[in-house]
Formats: C-alpha cells, sequence, structure tokens
C-alpha cells in the first residue's frame, strides 16, 4: 500500500487531510512540523509527503530544502498544500527549491486525491522529480524574502484589524452618546409638555365659557401635537450614522430641501455651489432643512436665502445667509442650545450635533438687522468639486 507522510500543525486540518487520504486507500502517516517529518522520513521513507507551510520548529520550506538535500529522500515527490503562503512569488520559491506541486488550500477531496495520483503515477512512469534550482546561500536568501513578505502582509492585517477594531469603538461611542443625549431630550422635553397638558386638563374641568372649554381643548391638542412632533425628531437624531457616508451633491440636496418647506412663504433661493459634493451621511440634508426652517419661521421680512461656499487654508467654508431680520445680539450665544426656541425645537441643536458628529463645525457670524449668516466648516478630504458634462 502507498504510504503518505502528511504535515501539518492544525490538528483539523490534519484530520481532514488523512481521512481524504484514506479514503483514496492511502496508508497515513501524520505529524505536526517539518522536523517531525523529516525525523519520521528518514526513519522510515514515504512513497510521498504532503506539507503545510506554516509550522512551528521547522517550516514547509525548509523542510523542502533539507528534504531534496538528503540522498535517501531527495526522489521522493514533494507536494507543499498551504492556505497561507499563496502569493505566486511564494509559489516560484517553492518550485525553486524542487517541490514537485504547489496546492492551495482547500480543495475538494476529490480535487486534491487526484493531483496525488497523477503524481504518484508519473513518477512511477519515469522515477523523476522536481530538482532544486538553488543554491544554499540563494535559498536562505529567498526563505528570508518570502518570511518578510509574509510578515508585512501580517502587519498590514493587523493594522487593518485595529482599525476596525477603533472604528467599532468609536461607534459605540457614539452610540452611547446618542443614547445618553437623547434619553435626557425625552426627558426634559415631553415632561414639560406634559405637565403643561396637565395644566390645561385641570382648567378644562371648570372652564368659565363654551368657549373657553374649546380653547383649552385646543391647546391640550397642540401639545399633543408637539410631543410627536419632538419624538419623530429624536428619531432623526438616533438615525445619525446609520446610513452608509457617500458623496452628496449639495446644490441638489438644499433644493430639496427648500421644495419640502411650507409653500406659503415667497423666499428666493439662490445656491452658488458649483460642482460641490461633500463626503457625509445622507441625514445631512436635515441640517439645511433646518436652516431654511429657522429663516422662514424667525427670520421676519426675508426675501431670499443664499448659500455659497469658498476654500480655506485648512478646508471648505459653506456659507448660509438670508436678508432677513438676523439674530438679536443677546441670544446669540445660545442658538444652538437645544432651550432656545421653545416648544420643544431644536433644530439648530440638531445641525451643531450632527455637523460635530461629522467632523464638521457651525457658527452663526451675522449681523443683527442684516440677516442670519451661518458658516458650516467642511475639513479637507471630506469635499471635491466635479465638472458637469
Amino acid at each position: 500500500m502507498t504510504r503518505i507522510l502528511i504535515a501539518d500543525d492544525n490538528p483539523q486540518n490534519l484530520y481532514l487531510l488523512e481521512s481524504i487520504l484514506k479514503g483514496h486507500r492511502f496508508d497515513v502517516v501524520s505529524v505536526k512540523n517539518g522536523a517531525s517529518a523529516l525525523d519520521a522520513a528518514v526513519k522510515n521513507p514515504p512513497d510521498l509527503i504532503v506539507t503545510d507551510i506554516l509550522m512551528p520548529v521547522m517550516d514547509g520550506f525548509e523542510l523542502c530544502r533539507r528534504w531534496r538535500a538528503d540522498e535517501h529522500l531527495k526522489q521522493i515527490p514533494f507536494i507543499f498544500y498551504t492556505a497561507t503562503y499563496t502569493d505566486p512569488k511564494d509559489e516560484q520559491f517553492a518550485m525553486n527549491l524542487g517541490a514537485d506541486r504547489f496546492v492551495i488550500k482547500p480543495q475538494k477531496p476529490e480535487v486534491l486525491g487526484q493531483i496525488i495520483c497523477d503524481l504518484l503515477a508519473e513518477f512511477k512512469q519515469d522515477r523523476s522529480i522536481a530538482e532544486p534550482t538553488l543554491d544554499e546561500m540563494e535559498s536562505l536568501r529567498q526563505h528570508n524574502e518570502v518570511l518578510f513578505r509574509k510578515l508585512e502582509r501580517k502587519v498590514k492585517q493587523l493594522e487593518a484589524e485595529i482599525a476596525g477594531h477603533q472604528e467599532a469603538e468609536e461607534r459605540i461611542l457614539l452610540a452611547n452618546r446618542k443614547l445618553t443625549l437623547m434619553t435626557e431630550v425625552t426627558y426634559q422635553d415631553i415632561q414639560n409638555k406634559i405637565t403643561a397638558l396637565r395644566g390645561y386638563t385641570a382648567l378644562a374641568r371648570a372652564p368659565k365659557s363654551e368657549v373657553e372649554r374649546i380653547a383649552f381643548l385646543d391647546r391640550q391638542t397642540e401639545i399633543l401635537e408637539t410631543i410627536q412632533n419632538l419624538i419623530k425628531k429624536t428619531k432623526d437624531y438616533q438615525q445619525m450614522g446609520m446610513g452608509q457616508s457617500r458623496w452628496i451633491v449639495l446644490d441638489e440636496i438644499i433644493r430639496m430641501q427648500m421644495s419640502l418647506q411650507s409653500q406659503k412663504h415667497t423666499i428666493a433661493l439662490t445656491c452658488d455651489l458649483p460642482g460641490l459634493e461633500i463626503y457625509a451621511d445622507p441625514l445631512i440634508g436635515r441640517v439645511f432643512y433646518s436652516l431654511i426652517h429657522n429663516t422662514i419661521r424667525h427670520g421676519g421680512a426675508v426675501t431670499g436665502i443664499s448659500v455659497s461656499c469658498r476654500e480655506e487654508p485648512d478646508g471648505l467654508l459653506i456659507i448660509f445667509e438670508d436678508d432677513g431680520a438676523g439674530i438679536p445680539a443677546e441670544m446669540k450665544p445660545a442658538i444652538f442650545e437645544r432651550i432656545v426656541g421653545g416648544e420643544g425645537k431644536f433644530g439648530l441643536f440638531f445641525a451643531r450635533e450632527f455637523l460635530s458628529l461629522s467632523g464638521m463645525s457651525i457658527r452663526e457670524t451675522g449681523i443683527p438687522g442684516r440677516g442670519a449668516r451661518f458658516e458650516i466648516a467642511v475639513p479637507a478630504g471630506a469635499y471635491r468639486f466635479f465638472k458637469k458634462p
């Protein structure tokens, strides 16, 4: 019976390979590294060897070099069966060492069995095996190059894994930040509305007139609608980072957000953003929705909104401005705080938080009485310009 020596430090791989070969009626001897394979072969030479490459004590390359240098073993067919050294340069080195076959794991049992049977048949017919083409010094030099390439690939793989872990940690921190913030928003804002709702409910029980009772009921309805609207807006915040960031044509998204506003206004929109794209979560549209909504609702006699941009040394500045009443000086320090605006509204708060989590920032630089002006700073690498066909 043909006897095959197999070497692999992975017990599962060793068991699987042994089962495949025994299924083809081969006698199999199993070892866990190159040194053990060499020792077993010297004591009782096999008809063929199948070995892994990455193994402790002695790897497959060194085993092959010594195999072909041994007078008693050099005429025995040698097969590499590997899943870690798959580069064409690795295969070339293996063949230069004198390997007869270089097979990439995994292979179907019937395919692997056929490769071994074909090699045995060839050897039986002409007794010829592959000859090494490298002297000892060149062999050692190329071996070191192979190990260096493998180490380099492993380092890059570890760096990618570390980056992946860091990204996962950042997402967890972001999720925790959102959870903490939204818990606070939900509790404080809705609690305030419920307190007001209870007050109007108590008043509605003893109205002075039917007109007053209806007014109280209308006010309760308004508060319930405000709570519902607040919950919808907190959902927007919770969705930050859930969408896949992508390149977004800013002109298009701003015009779309303008179209979603109430049609009761007569404000004209001018966008001077030729070919500008920014890399962000698609939810950034809500930022411009909030800015436009803020202008329509609080800007007074506004006739126009303009959005433009200019490049700065450290990135891009997107300028959103209107020709309305502007923001009073005493309100400026708190316009991005959640409590400003009453009624649980936090559009500008949302805009600041979203942009912050996206690596951007926003500030208001308008002059009271001359209109509001918001400047959004976009870092280098997060924007680009394209030419329309």
